[in-house]
């Protein structure tokens, strides 16, 4: 049994771990990474499709402009020339048998950059677009961290109590609400969309704008995490698990600390500090008998799924980036060969994103391959006299966690009754839905945590 004393001991190697091993190895901390896995990114990562050699995402993510600690992260690791940054917002939206109508913003500070924009969707009547503003002027007038009424009722509540017509939903608040949140309005959380509205369309005129991938997650998120990390001098070890933990106050019923650990290798680790990067439901896996967290909030967690199905067409009919299809099962289509530059390349590689899938994620690949189809020849009349070369589905079963009325109160601190253990991940108390950023805050978070911890010890 070889023993080795790292500063940190990180388990997990999602977005959340690796942007806590990158913050403390950039200040000079010894780390060790763990993942169960055989890749790290956890729930966003890529690898190479066997048919045509290029990289296919497990699941498509947009980044946005407020994104703030995101692009830190892609800054610090030299990854930032791997996304796109809209100079302003641009998102189209499409409707069967209808013209596409574009939400774009204007070079004007927010929230009027964000007000043009909605003044100009053509799809809504003019007095319809007048009673978007009631949405903003509450975003504005409530924190949604701290309002009570907010963290109380639905979306779908929420756009009632606002006098949100149909058209409006139907054409704008719903296609949004369900990418950002994954799962049905009628069951998530009101005060964390207002958050979503909040941190993206006030503040900085920048915050609304995409930030477009232009290679897989692996690229973008993971590859030079790597290298930075190991650079550094951090360790990172993949196929290895927690054994057993070792503490000071075992049981902890008070507060104790972790001095040993045993991974699956065998090998002992006497950090200093440890952060648990692990999903939600991995907690009990993660730590079984040693239960620092108390384990009844993990009950309060559902997760929602997302499905993705890759499709592979002998001919170019999709002209845009990415857009929003409206009066359809898939919410999403984004132009892989226009993101990564092969539009003028042999096939059209397009990924298409259904939030919130509990209908769809236990259908045969071939319904959902006919579905995607469909659906595609109903907004692209071009779509009809394309063949589908290659198909692949991807269905991520426990995608996010549900954001549902009331899981705020569960949602952990990044602080736990062991003294030297810290929380990561898009699940804790991020005060933002299950996104990238939401995790690379918890790890940055995290990462602050440890080197205090390390400073005072």
């Amino acid at each position: 049994m070889t023993t080795t004393s790292p500063d940190v001991l990180i388990i997990g190697g999602g977005v959340a771990g690796l942007a806590a091993a990158v913050e403390l190895t950039s200040h000079g901390h010894s780390i060790l990474l763990i993942e169960q896995k055989q890749h790290l990114g956890g729930r966003t990562y890529s690898f190479r499709h066997p048919e045509t050699g290029g990289e296919v995402d497990n699941g498509q993510h947009l980044l946005m402009g407020c994104y703030h600690a995101t692009l830190r992260y892609l800054k610090m690791i030299g990854a930032e020339n791997f996304v796109e940054v809209q100079d302003t917002m641009s998102v189209i939206f499409r409707a069967p048998d209808k013209s596409p109508v574009e939400l774009k913003t204007n070079r004007l500070p927010a929230p009027l950059n964000v007000l043009w924009g909605l003044f100009g969707l053509s799809n809504l009547s003019f007095v319809n677009r007048l009673k978007l503003l009631r949405v903003g002027i509450d975003v504005m007038l409530k924190d949604p961290d701290t309002n009570r009424h907010l963290h109380s009722i639905s979306v779908s509540q929420w756009l009632e109590e606002l006098g949100q017509p149909e058209e409006n939903r139907k054409y704008l608040w719903d296609i949004i609400a369900i990418g950002a949140l994954n799962d049905s309005l009628e069951k998530v959380s009101a005060a964390l969309f207002a958050k979503v509205i909040k941190t993206a369309f006030f503040g900085s005129r920048k915050n609304a704008s995409m930030v477009i991938p232009k290679n897989g997650l692996s690229t973008v998120l993971v590859d030079k995490a790597i290298e930075f990390i190991e650079k550094r001098g951090g360790k990172i070890l993949l196929n290895t698990s927690v054994e057993r933990f070792h503490d000071s106050g075992f049981p902890p019923r008070r507060a104790g600390r972790i001095q040993d650990v045993v991974l699956s290798n065998g090998n002992k680790i006497q950090p200093t500090t440890v952060i648990s990067a692990v999903p939600y439901f991995d907690i009990p896996r993660v730590f079984g008998e040693y239960n620092p967290l108390g384990m009844v909030f993990i009950n309060e967690f559902e997760s929602s799924p997302i499905v993705t199905l890759h499709l592979w067409f002998d001919a170019h009919f999709m002209k845009e980036k990415f857009c929003a299809l409206l009066d359809s099962p898939i919410h999403w289509v984004f132009n892989k060969s226009m993101m990564y530059g092969n539009e003028d390349n042999g096939l059209m590689y397009l990924s298409l994103v259904v939030s919130g899938a509990h209908d769809l994620v236990e259908k045969e690949k071939e319904e959902l391959v006919e579905l995607g189809h469909n659906e595609l020849k109903r907004f692209y009349p071009a779509a009809s006299v394309s063949k589908i070369i290659h198909s692949l589905v991807i269905k991520e079963k426990r995608a996010t966690f549900s954001p549902k009325v009331g899981i705020e109160q569960f949602r952990p601190s990044h602080k736990t009754s062991i003294e030297n253990l810290f929380l990561a991940g898009d699940w804790t108390d991020t005060k933002l839905p299950a996104t990238i950023e939401g995790a690379v805050q918890s790890g940055f978070e995290c990462a602050g945590m440890a080197v205090k911890y390390l400073d005072q010890n």
